[in-house]
């Protein structure tokens, strides 16, 4: 699947040139002007980099950068016509992984694009994500937009169940084994209701659909597909 690539610059020119170099390259572009088209782009697309402006006519993109680095962490560039000293350290500052200064060379922009885009899949080979959630499998860590879920180790046993087998009905006898069984601790039918209740309300949903769909007669499916 391609990665998707967030431009966010007022010069509707320049980004229109910068899109279509990129989608030559092989990505995906989104475009956004303002901070509140931002978050909800965020909120909706999976952005795996973000390209930043910092004059962004009423706003800054210094204080865009931390407003978006108060909930993600996604991989963020400078471009801007902003190359003074103190203007770059205010960038790295706000939160920012690279800056560049207008005007630039595309070649090397796509470098470091590049460059940034490996160093961040890295770190996601440890991550599955679905939905608004994400999964360390280092830390053992269940998160909805960087803020950890309070999980019990049972409710995070059976989340991992599910998750892993995303769309997929995955049986009580499968759920008992992974949970309990394999630890020798044996529980009685009603704990896995009770324990599946108390995840699903902690998990919530997910676009007006709850994560965990009871299957009637068989067991439970996790409804959000992985994100790769």
């Amino acid at each position: 699947m391609s990665r998707n690539i967030l431009i966010i610059e007022d010069d509707e020119n320049l980004a229109e040139a910068l899109s279509d170099f990129l989608l030559e390259s092989g990505y995906e572009t989104s475009h956004a002007f303002t901070l509140s088209q931002t978050m909800s782009i965020l909120r909706t697309s999976d952005i795996s980099l973000i390209i930043l402006d910092v004059h962004l006519g009423s706003e800054d993109g210094y204080t865009l950068c931390r407003e978006i680095r108060a909930t993600y962490d996604t991989p963020l560039l400078f471009l801007t016509g902003c190359s003074s000293e103190s203007e770059i350290i205010q960038g790295f500052s706000a939160g920012g992984d690279d800056y560049v200064t207008k005007p630039f060379r595309i070649r090397e922009l796509l470098a470091r694009i590049q460059a940034l885009l490996k160093r961040s899949g890295a770190s996601d080979d440890f991550l599955q994500k679905s939905g608004d959630i994400v999964y360390d499998k280092r830390s053992r860590q269940f998160s909805r937009n960087h803020i950890p879920l309070d999980l019990t180790l049972t409710e995070q046993r059976l989340a991992c169940c599910l998750m892993e087998q995303a769309l997929s009905t995955v049986t009580r006898e499968h759920l008992f084994y992974q949970v309990w069984d394999k630890y020798n601790a044996y529980v009685d039918s009603n704990t896995l209701n009770v324990n599946m209740s108390r995840l699903r309300e902690k998990l919530g949903e997910w676009q007006g659909a709850p994560y965990i769909q009871t299957v009637r007669g068989l067991g439970y499916r996790w409804t959000v597909p992985l994100k790769k």
